[in-house]
């Protein structure tokens, strides 16, 4: 007898196969982010995140009134995972940043799920095997916004849309409207993902055109409030610039994690679109996917600057998607070599990312000098006069306040909370009387603060912690 007893046939080990390969991507994306969730001190709009989830719900919502109302539906996801697991740095670090490695991680199955139903099963796992490598994979799932979820829900509303379209079932059409509305709540930005969904439907099932506006246009009614809000409170957009001749190449720098990763990319999204012409419906969906909404974004900025290099950030999946695609047309050591390439070009900005200051403000130094030096009752001011906002380095205190909430604030007239705001409202004149020391955190260096000029305070020390230079000015 030739068959031993008890060994799988081929079938049966494929169908084994077919289970566990495609939790390979969200397993390794999972464990990419989780390395490090704590190195990167939280950086301003963590610190946002940080005012926001520390207050009672009633206040939360009155604030979304007022300001960050389109990141109101994240806050509020947010906020019971805050309030049930944040306790010291560590805890709160975790609480707040492990949900989007979470999201990531979904993304990563998903990735792999576009891939495989679109182009093969190849290209879906090295799909996703890039998407994991992929430095700003890693830099939005540690960090506590919602772009890591505005990831994983781009990439479950094109998992679903080709399936509709396919299958023509209403519980398809349903879950991908659902998927356009959450979209939209977390992020009205990331509805620019239905240009690119609008290419593919025309090019795939034209006679789905209509069924499919019908659908999309359904699933953005919820954030037609958001939109109301946010027309109200776009003074929050007002410090973003116009994009410049450059803006192209250094988003796609950004997106593929080196200049010498994006010229990888190029030449492997090359091999696919040029080698495998009956191949191209993941390409019909990827490539605008890729290329539509940060030209929208872009060129929609010359009328009101909106662009800002972080919101095409949902981009990712189909980068991952063509690049993985393209691993695919070559043969096995090709292939292995360009996953290996994609990874070692990633290596320096994946260090990058970890480092203290990683995420921008390196709040957390800046914490640590005040606890060595600082002592409780001294005065505090948060001055950053190249700022749209110049109090802006006072969301720096939501970031640590075990050690910010010992300080005085001697500017602020109402605090945030009390105030339905981020920052809290200014007082005309400093509070000094009786104030022997006061604490300045500066953000991107500066003369001394205007509000301390005649006040008898002097320069006694100063410290750098990142863009952050955190003086001593006291009684002598």
């Amino acid at each position: 007898m030739t068959l031993l007893i008890g060994s799988p046939t081929p079938a049966a080990s494929r169908i084994r196969h077919d289970r566990w390969l495609p939790w390979i991507p969200p397993v390794v994306t999972l464990a990419v982010c989780v390395i490090g969730i704590d190195s990167a001190s939280f950086w301003r709009d963590e610190a946002a995140t940080l005012d926001a989830e520390a207050r009672p719900l009633p206040a939360l919502l009155r604030m979304l009134t007022n300001v960050d109302a389109v990141h109101g539906a994240y806050y509020l996801l947010l906020w019971p995972v805050v309030h049930a697991l944040g306790s010291g740095e560590f805890a709160v670090q975790f609480a707040v940043r492990f949900p989007s490695a979470l999201a990531m991680a979904a993304a990563a199955y998903g990735v792999g799920v576009l891939g495989t139903r679109l182009h093969s099963r190849r290209a879906g796992l090295f799909a996703g095997l890039v998407f994991a490598a992929l430095p700003q994979v890693s830099r939005y799932g540690q960090e506590a916004r919602s772009y890591a979820l505005v990831v994983a829900v781009t990439v479950l509303a094109s998992c679903l849309l080709p399936r509709a379209l396919a299958e023509s079932r209403r519980r398809w059409w349903i879950g991908y409207g659902c998927a356009v509305g959450v979209l939209g709540l977390l992020n009205l930005f990331a509805l620019l993902l239905l240009a690119g969904h609008a290419v593919f439907v025309r090019y795939q099932a034209r006679s789905s055109v209509g069924l499919w506006l019908r659908t999309a246009g359904f699933g953005c009614i919820p954030s037609v409030p958001i939109v109301a809000l946010a027309v109200n409170q776009q003074d929050q957009l007002s410090w973003v610039t116009r994009p410049d001749a450059n803006t192209g190449g250094e988003l796609a720098v950004w997106l593929a994690g080196s200049a010498l990763s994006a010229v990888l990319a190029s030449v492997l999204i090359g091999q696919y679109l040029g080698r495998r012409p009956g191949r191209h419906t993941l390409a019909w969906l990827a490539v605008p996917w890729l290329v539509l909404p940060p030209l929208v974004l872009i060129f929609g900025s010359e009328l009101k600057p909106v662009y800002v290099q972080r919101y095409p950030a949902f981009c990712l999946p189909a980068l991952a998607l063509l690049i993985g695609a393209g691993l695919a047309t070559v043969t096995i050591a090709p292939r292995v070599a360009g996953l290996v390439l994609v990874v070692v070009l990633g290596l320096p900005a994946q260090n990058a990312i970890r480092q203290v200051g990683g995420h921008g403000d390196d709040i957390r130094d800046a914490a640590t000098i005040l606890a060595h030096e600082a002592r409780p009752g001294d005065g505090v001011l948060f001055n950053c006069p190249s700022c749209h906002y110049p109090d802006m380095p006072r969301e720096f205190a939501f970031a640590y306040p075990q050690v910010f909430g010992l300080l005085a604030d001697v500017t602020m007239a109402a605090s945030p909370s009390a105030s339905n705001t981020l920052r809290g409202t200014e007082l005309e004149r400093p509070r000094l009387d009786g104030v022997f020391r006061v604490w300045v955190l500066d953000v991107d260096g500066s003369a001394e603060p205007d509000a301390l000029r005649g006040s008898g305070l002097r320069l006694v020390g100063e410290w750098h912690a990142g863009n952050i230079t955190v003086e001593d000015y006291a009684r002598t």
